[in-house]
């Protein structure tokens, strides 16, 4: 490594000594460099530039239309947020007003099912009011049937109360076998 070092001061030493023993290469080096310069300033410096400017606005642009995109993507990112939260009421509103329909159609199931439950309790009331009053007329008529029959059988006989009583029971234990 000592040998690697050694080598290359020395070969620093050497350029640095040829810059002072001998001037007309160092000269013709500046005025080379010189050349160089004024060759690429008049020839390759407008389309080096150009090329960098157009590069610089591609770049520039590039950012721009990310940053564009960006914010549409954002903005995007927020109606769908906004969108959603509406769509979210609105799914809230529709379930409470279907909630309430059904309990109003349920209400109105219950009360119609009350009158026509009503309506039936009067209807067999009326039912059994014409049955009792059928009955009773029924009864009536057997009662007169009854008498009618007694009073005939007692006027055939002309008899005494125990007789009398004892017809009055017959005929009663014959209707109602």
């Amino acid at each position: 490594m000592s040998k690697i070092f050694a080598e290359v001061t020395e070969a620093i030493q050497q350029g640095l000594n040829s810059v002072f023993e001998r001037p007309d290469i160092v000269l013709l080096n500046i005025i080379a460099f010189f050349v160089l310069v004024i060759f690429i300033r008049i020839f390759l410096w407008e389309k080096v530039t150009v090329f960098l400017e157009a590069r610089q606005e591609a770049l520039t642009q590039a950012l721009s239309d990310a940053d564009q995109e960006r914010q549409r993507a954002k903005s995007l990112q927020e109606k769908s947020v906004s969108d959603y939260e509406m769509m979210k009421e609105e799914t809230r509103q529709l379930k409470e007003k279907l909630t309430q329909e059904a309990y109003k159609q349920q209400e109105e199931l219950i009360t119609k099912a009350k009158k026509e439950a009503k309506r039936r309790l009067e209807q067999a009331e009326k039912d059994i009011e014409y049955e009792v009053a059928q009955a009773n007329e029924e009864i009536k008529k057997s009662i007169k049937v009854v008498a009618f029959a007694a009073a005939e059988k007692i006027v055939k006989r002309e008899i005494d109360e125990s007789i009398h009583q004892d017809i009055i029971d017959e005929i009663i234990a014959e209707r109602t076998k």
